[in-house]
């Protein structure tokens, strides 16, 4: 709970938000970092959502998280078209997943490449870093889960979920 302060601070909760959902996004936060590689989905120019696994960041204090990738591959092109896209976090050994649902936008800034760049991106994948590396940021619209304590609704199946603001 403690790292949602900044949440709270920056006006992404509002000032009512309830307790549980502090816990709700907590947990969500804990499967986020836990699960090393999520599926990342954009929609392609004929609307066909297109899923790839990626190696995203751990979500900062807002939700927000980034992804590491060359310039010229497909993601990049449809974000260029809708930048609505989808992060699925599925956390087989636990049984629980996490969907972020937000905005992306593409960032070629080399003094953000530099700061950003993880041990993980090394020469081999950006042989010619920082113009063969590109950084996509995802910003949080919408977060949904099936977690420990939020199993969604029995009727509908619809998963716990929160809005940013």
């Amino acid at each position: 709970m403690h790292r949602l302060i900044p949440l709270l601070l920056s006006g992404l909760l509002t000032s009512c938000a309830s307790l549980a959902d502090t816990a709700f996004l907590e947990l969500a936060r804990e499967t986020m970092e836990r699960v090393r590689y999520p599926a990342f989905i954009t929609v392609d120019d004929e609307n066909q959502p297109r899923a790839r696994t990626v190696d995203a960041f751990p979500p900062d204090e807002r939700f927000v998280v980034w992804i590491a990738t060359r310039p010229n591959t497909r993601k990049v092109r449809q974000i260029l078209r809708n930048e609505q896209v989808t992060l699925y976090y599925f956390d087989v050994e636990r049984r629980n997943y996490v969907t972020l649902m937000g905005l992306a936008r593409l960032v070629d800034d080399p003094n953000v490449k530099r700061a950003k760049r993880r041990a993980a991106d090394t020469d081999r994948l950006y042989p010619n870093f920082p113009d063969d590396y590109l950084l996509i940021e995802v910003t949080p619209k919408w977060i949904e889960g099936i977690l420990p304590g939020y199993r969604g609704d029995p009727e509908t199946w619809r998963p716990t979920s929160h809005q940013f603001h």
